[in-house]
């Protein structure tokens, strides 16, 4: 048996229980498409397998990918692939999409989030299990010392709700830390003409949480003080207002602002 490797920071799920809820949580039906995210020892890769949905498991470890074959040469629905997940590009693309399930390492928490945001039109369901620290910050909302970058991204498409906390316990090698189980549930998505300037406004506001977005914003694309807060006033936000107090929806008329104001 493949052991877990540093350089990947494996953590293999090993409780029967917690895969059987991971994998009931994508709902997954005999004629849906399923990616997942790192095939590990295949315990939910198992799970799903047995539903007869087309499984393509995308798993960057070569020894595991030499273990995970033979076992699943007589399921026809199952294809396990050699590749990192993060040059992946969704190649089921037809109506449905497909649904998205992975235990996902600290380490490319973030990459692999940008790749759900980035893919949203073709993911119909998923179910992301992350270290609790940085799944709370996902699933956070404006207001909490968690609301992010990356929280605002991802819901920006998703609604995002946590499902699960798992203990340490249920992993090998055991974790120092707990993780949760993140459910994905597509929206209807917000209005964003420009996605890069948007995701820069955001960015920049929270380059330094403790400070104020005036502070934040200052000098961003050229701006100066006195326009930020006019513009902060036609925004309806208050000169001392801080990034981690502004909804998504504001975030979006901020920097729609913003970009009337660099370009005039």
């Amino acid at each position: 048996m493949a052991r877990p490797k540093k350089r990947f920071s494996q953590n293999f799920l090993v409780d029967d229980n917690i895969a059987e809820r991971i994998v009931g949580l994508l709902d997954i039906h005999k004629e849906d498409a399923v990616f997942e995210i790192g095939s590990g020892r295949g315990m939910l890769t198992r799970l799903i397998a047995e539903t007869g949905a087309r499984l393509y498991s995308f798993e960057i470890d070569t020894d595991l990918v030499h273990e995970l074959q033979p076992r699943f040469k007589n399921y026809p629905n199952v294809n396990i692939v050699n590749i990192d997940f993060l040059i992946v590009e969704p190649f089921e693309k037809r109506e449905g999409g497909f649904k998205l399930i992975g235990n996902i390492p600290y380490d490319i928490t973030s990459p692999i989030i940008d790749w759900i945001t980035r893919y949203h039109k073709y993911i119909t369901r998923a179910v992301i299990t992350a270290q609790k620290e940085l799944a709370d910050r996902i699933s956070s909302g404006p207001g909490s010392r968690n609301w992010a970058p990356i929280s605002i991204f991802a819901q920006c498409y998703y609604n995002i709700t946590s499902a699960l906390t798992i203990p340490p316990g249920a992993f090998t090698p055991k974790p120092k830390v707990y993780s949760s189980t993140l459910l994905f549930e597509p929206r209807e998505a917000y209005r964003i003409d420009d996605w890069d300037f948007f995701e820069n406004v955001v960015r920049a506001s929270f380059r330094n949480r403790r400070k104020l977005l005036t502070n934040n914003l200052a000098d961003f694309e050229g701006l100066k003080k006195d326009g930020l807060e006019k513009i902060l006033d036609r925004a309806g936000l208050p000169k001392l207002v801080r990034a981690e107090q502004i909804d998504i929806e504001q975030f979006i008329l901020l920097s729609k602002l913003i970009k009337t104001s660099v370009l005039s």
